[in-house]
């Protein structure tokens, strides 16, 4: 499955959890209730950084597939992303084995694979390896995300995603410590035994994981088609503001509006969201544009590249 798919899947088992009262607190007094649901809180919040976490690792490893078999030339890539594919890659697959090894784990097998992509890099065609970015430890922090962003040629940053997030209906002040703050709590919820994880974080966090989620996906799909399209110009030069474009699906009593702006003027009503998608996902990469599906609360559902 993809990385998207994945994230939804689990993103639905995430919503079920949430809305289980055994996670809501009765009253405000102390209480074996409260107690008890605070640590299902905390449970359920660690899992729901953790899924997030494991969607940036499993689409940025898509993402070096993908510049793997575009015939972008190695020397074409930018210089952090060269550096990330053999220096840092070689870094953390050293520590990954040891890991691997110590757990009695095949970490033979993942030297040799590996180790054939770091040397790949040298010749005309390459595959870049999966541990060249965000792999270094267990978690991903907010600056590996930027790094990530300008592995790719992608500058901006944090500032880049959250223009993105604005564009799409993503509804959140301010992304970056959006993510920060999901980043503390999972971190005090592991390991701090007395936090108090408050469930109106719980019911907030899908929401800021799809929108978090939305934002790389497109920015790592618009660079990626522009580097498809003209694979002979090194990747840093092409400029994803001219490929960040989008139709929206405007969900509006029990039909949905396909609009150029979120709450612009509908160009087709349809009565079915099914229908639509048959219809629009597959001109997407021809008329350069991303698919965003907007719920009835005015802000991004799903989106499709």
């Amino acid at each position: 499955m993809s990385a998207k798919t994945d994230l939804f899947e689990r993103l639905r088992y995430l919503g079920s959890a949430i809305a289980l009262g055994e996670l809501v607190d009765n009253g405000i007094a102390q209480s074996e209730h409260n107690g008890r649901a605070n640590l299902l809180r905390k449970g359920v919040g660690i899992i729901g950084f953790n899924l997030l976490e494991d969607y940036v690792k499993s689409r940025t490893i898509e993402a070096l597939s993908t510049i793997s078999s575009s015939g972008l030339a190695f020397d074409n890539l930018p210089e952090k992303m060269r550096t990330a594919a053999t220096l840092n890659a070689l870094e953390t697959l050293n520590a990954r084995a040891k890991i691997e090894k110590k757990s009695g784990r095949d970490w033979l097998t993942l030297i040799q694979t590996e180790s054939q992509k770091i040397y790949s890099t040298a010749g005309h065609t390459y595959e870049l390896s999966s541990v060249s970015l965000a792999s270094g430890g267990s978690n991903v922090t907010a600056s590996e995300i930027s790094e990530i962003l300008v592995a790719f040629g992608i500058s901006g940053g944090w500032g880049t995603l959250k223009a993105i997030c604005d564009a799409i209906g993503g509804g959140l002040p301010d992304l970056a410590q959006a993510y920060q703050n999901l980043a503390d709590r999972r971190h005090s919820a592991a390991h701090v035994a007395g936090f108090k994880f408050s469930h109106t974080w719980l019911t907030s966090m899908a929401h800021e994981i799809l929108a978090i989620a939305a934002a790389l996906d497109i920015v790592l799909s618009a660079k990626l088609r522009m580097i498809s399209r003209l694979p002979t110009v090194p990747a840093q030069q092409h400029d994803i503001s001219t490929a960040t474009n989008y139709l929206f699906l405007e969900e509006n009593r029990g039909f949905y509006r396909e609009t150029k702006m979120i709450g612009g003027r509908s160009r087709k009503n349809w009565h079915s969201l099914g229908a639509a998608l048959a219809e629009l996902k597959p001109t997407l990469v021809q008329v350069d544009r991303f698919l965003i599906v907007i719920g009835s609360d005015r802000r991004i559902s799903d989106w499709h590249t």
